[in-house]
């Protein structure tokens, strides 16, 4: 996948499912709504405390996979997909500005046509509310296609 193509899916993809290592090993992952700051890092949200979190702050290291345009080709025994992979390292937010254009950034991503009622949800709901940063060091973007007959 060229990488204008790459960035198009970070932009736009829905869901990505975060990976990370377990406490006591083995991998853990999570699908998770996110959005990408347009630079170098996703933002993700979650409640201030769980299993996330504590696997995060043993290993902040993780993986995000964002797939798209999944179909599936039986008569050819095959699936058409365009797949993202992105590592980095994952940081909970704590500075209050960062985390207001955390949310600020997926309310104009999830809920554009909601943007006053969501600001108002916004700032009651910021202090509950734990941002994640994974500060991208790489990304593998990956299309397969197949023209059916």
């Amino acid at each position: 996948m060229s990488e204008p193509q790459a960035k198009h899916l970070l932009e736009e993809g829905v869901v990505a499912v975060l990976a990370m290592q377990q406490l006591g090993g083995g991998a853990y992952a999570v699908p998770m709504n996110y959005v990408w700051d347009g630079e170098a890092a996703l933002y993700l949200h979650c409640a201030p405390e769980g299993h996330k979190l504590r696997c995060l702050s043993a290993c902040p290291q993780v993986s995000l996979v964002i797939t798209e345009a999944v179909k599936v080709l039986p008569a050819m025994f095959s699936t058409a997909y365009r797949s993202l992979v992105v590592q980095g390292v994952a940081h909970v937010v704590t500075a209050g500005s960062e985390k207001l254009r955390a949310l600020a950034l997926m309310l104009q991503k999830y809920a554009p046509d909601n943007l006053s009622a969501g600001q108002v949800y916004m700032e009651r709901a910021v202090a509950q509310t734990t941002i994640l940063r994974v500060d991208i060091s790489t990304w593998c973007g990956k299309e397969h296609r197949h023209a059916e007959h």
